[in-house]
């Protein structure tokens, strides 16, 4: 019987140096501001018996839902933790981007966001608690061969950049209206 070596697979560090060289082309290609402004959005029905709310962002579909509690199934992850989970992602991308850009290389990155989150408002129940999620943390697991320093650098100005982050830490008109009916 022969014995076949395993293929080696490309890991993270390898997409960071394509990702990196991706970026510095976009960057020479689109030189002004303008060349990047683009509108994002996505689109929420709930429409059936079970409540559940279907997310489309694109190509993508996912849902979102309740515990028992709030009247849901508990068939999707709730709204505060959809947003811990935009709040990790982003993070997550930062810290690629930032890496890809300084050439650092890195095997694996994990990013844990909580948040303590209290609804008892919806329910009438008197409380002291933000009316939003709260105390946030970002728990960030860096591994690669580059050094701590190197490592708490990166994480810093991935901290600094992070647009979700950003977006937290700072206060944003949102403008809610009713959509004109057919």
């Amino acid at each position: 019987m022969t014995h076949t070596p395993a293929i080696p697979r490309p890991g993270l560090a390898e997409h960071l140096r394509d990702k990196g060289a991706a970026m510095r082309d976009a960057a020479r290609r689109r030189p002004e501001s303008s060349d990047w402004e683009e509108e994002v959005g996505a689109v929420c029905v709930a429409d059936d018996a079970t409540g559940v709310r279907k997310v489309r962002v694109g190509d993508w579909s996912f849902i979102g839902d309740g515990g028992p509690d709030i009247g849901g199934f508990g068939l999707g992850p709730s709204s505060p933790e959809l947003f811990c989970a935009v709040v990790s992602t982003c993070l997550t991308h930062t810290v690629l981007c930032v890496a890809a850009l300084a050439d650092v290389p890195l095997d694996r990155v994990e990013v844990r966001v909580n948040a303590r989150n209290n609804d008892a408002r919806f329910f009438g129940v008197p409380t002291e608690a933000p009316a939003v999620p709260y105390d946030l943390t970002a728990e960030v697991e860096l591994s690669g061969p580059a050094a701590p320093q190197e490592l708490a650098d990166l994480l810093a100005t991935a901290d600094a950049r992070c647009p979700m982050l950003r977006l937290v830490r700072s206060e944003h008109s949102v403008t809610v209206r009713l959509a004109a009916g057919d």
